[in-house]
């Protein structure tokens, strides 16, 4: 697995930056310290997206009871007086 895996030192990875940015989303390369791997950075891709029906039954699952409803603008208005 680390063999296929881009290997950089680490005055490579401060000095081109770039390197990272051209990785595609789950892409790692590992960068050395004096020829011992360092750290592995691995590009991030997007979050998935999810619905309101997604996060409701969610909600439900973590508190099925009722819930009470709270008015969240006014809550942090009163905090920032």
């Amino acid at each position: 697995m680390l063999d296929a895996m881009k290997t950089l030192t680490t005055r490579e990875f401060f000095h081109s930056p770039g390197l990272v940015k051209s990785l595609r989303p789950g892409q790692s390369l590992i960068v050395t310290d004096n020829g011992k791997p360092a750290m592995t950075v691995t590009k991030a891709g997007q979050r998935p997206r999810r619905t309101r029906e997604e996060l409701e039954r969610e909600a439900h699952e973590i508190f099925p009871g009722r819930r009470p409803k709270i008015n969240f603008t006014a809550l942090i208005q009163d905090l920032r007086k």
